[in-house]
């Protein structure tokens, strides 16, 4: 969602509160390798302005459901997310967890979808993914050349 500066410093004062539902699935590319699919994102929250330091500060909690690859199957599977992040704002960087703000408008679409990436597991397995998996069993037996080799006197 896009706010312009303006329009928070009314809100600010008025209600600081937000909750949107968002598509996100247009930021899916080719490097998300294991990303299939996402579902709608439920974001809520609030907002704060510090006006000394010029910075807007969003507390978020994002809500939703990726569908990923399983990493033995390769079978689709849904993964519920939910977490809760800061977002902080502001025309002159002061560290590295503040983002720039580019003209006059914030738009958090793709910074939540930044934070999604960061908090998606690694990788997920499918409950199913070991059912049809097996290993062949090798076993070692001794043989007569075994015995005569020349480490066999290093046991004695």
């Amino acid at each position: 969602m896009k706010w312009s500066t303006g329009e928070l410093r009314k809100l600010a004062h008025i209600d600081n509160q937000f909750k949107y539902t968002a598509d996100l699935k247009t930021y899916i590319n080719d490097d998300c390798i294991d990303l299939v699919d996402i579902s709608q994102v439920s974001i809520s929250g609030s907002f704060q302005i510090i006006e000394d330091l010029d910075q807007f500060v969003f507390n978020v909690e994002v809500e939703c459901t990726l569908t990923m690859l399983c990493a033995i199957t390769l079978v689709e599977v849904e993964v519920p997310l939910h977490f809760t992040t800061d977002l902080v704002f502001g025309h002159e960087l002061a560290d590295d967890n503040m983002y720039e703000i580019t003209g006059s408008t914030i738009d958090l679409d793709p910074f939540i979808f930044a934070n999604i990436l960061i908090e998606m597991p690694m990788k997920v397995v499918s409950e199913h993914a070991y059912d049809d998996y097996s290993e062949p069993n090798i076993v070692f037996e001794a043989t007569s050349e075994q015995t005569n080799s020349p480490f066999a006197k290093l046991k004695k």
